[in-house]
C-alpha cells in the first residue's frame, strides 16, 4: 500500500461538504494550542506533517460516525472515515477558519532565531467581558500589523479568505496603498503555503 497525495485544500473540502467524518471510537480532540501552533510552523517551514490512514465508504458507513469539530453537520455522501490524523486535520481546520473560540491564531513577521525562517505561528487567548473580546487590540487590524502579526483565517485555502485578506489589508495599511500591497505580497506567499500543502494518506479499501 502506497501513500496518496492530497492538497489541504483538498481535505478541507471534504470537511466542510461532510464527506470525509470520523468513526466514533476515535478519541476526542486532545491537542493544545503549543501543538497547534507547531503544526501550524510545520506549514510555514515547508516540513512534512506525516501520513494520515483513512478508510474508503461504501454504500452505506460500518461505523456510527461524527464530523470534525467545527464542520458542518450537513453535507454530501460520506466517503471516507478518518482513522488516523484527526488531531491533525482538526487543528489545521479549526486554526484557519478561526474556530476556536478561547484562542486565535497569528502569523509573526519576523525571523524566528531557531530556524532562520522569515515568519512564525503565535497565538494569544481570548475571552468575552461585557460583550467584548479581550485583549482589545486584537480585534483591530492596524494594531495587529504595527507589530507585523497576520491572522491564519485570512490565509485559509478558500475564495472567502482571500475577499477578507483584501479588505483587511486595507483597514491594516489605514489605505496606504504601499502598506496594502506589501501586506498583500507577504500574505500572498503565505497562503501559498497553505493552499500548496500536501497531507499524504493511506487508503483502506
Amino acid at each position: 500500500m502506497e501513500a496518496r497525495n492530497r492538497s489541504l485544500p483538498d481535505w478541507f473540502t471534504r470537511i466542510r461538504t461532510r464527506q470525509i467524518k470520523l468513526p466514533r471510537f476515535q478519541r476526542f480532540e486532545a491537542w493544545g494550542h503549543y501543538q497547534v501552533t507547531a503544526l501550524l510552523n510545520t506549514v510555514l517551514q515547508e516540513l512534512p506533517a506525516g501520513a494520515v490512514l483513512t478508510l474508503d465508504i461504501g454504500e452505506e458507513e460500518p461505523f456510527v460516525s461524527r464530523t470534525v469539530v467545527g464542520a458542518p453537520t450537513e453535507g454530501e455522501r460520506v466517503t471516507e472515515h478518518l482513522l488516523d490524523g484527526q488531531q491533525r486535520l482538526t487543528a489545521l481546520w479549526r486554526s484557519l477558519t478561526n474556530n476556536y473560540t478561547n484562542r486565535n491564531y497569528y502569523v509573526k513577521i519576523e525571523e524566528d532565531e531557531e530556524t532562520g525562517n522569515p515568519f512564525y505561528a503565535v497565538s494569544y487567548s481570548r475571552w468575552e467581558k461585557n460583550n467584548k473580546t479581550y485583549p482589545l487590540w486584537l480585534n483591530n487590524p492596524v494594531e495587529l500589523w504595527n507589530y507585523k502579526y497576520i491572522p491564519v483565517q485570512l490565509l485559509c485555502p478558500n475564495h472567502e479568505s482571500e475577499s477578507e485578506l483584501k479588505k483587511w489589508a486595507k483597514e491594516a495599511a489605514n489605505n496606504d496603498m504601499d502598506s496594502v500591497l506589501e501586506i498583500l505580497e507577504i500574505a500572498n506567499r503565505l497562503r501559498l503555503l497553505f493552499s500548496t500543502f500536501n497531507i499524504p494518506f493511506l487508503s483502506l479499501p
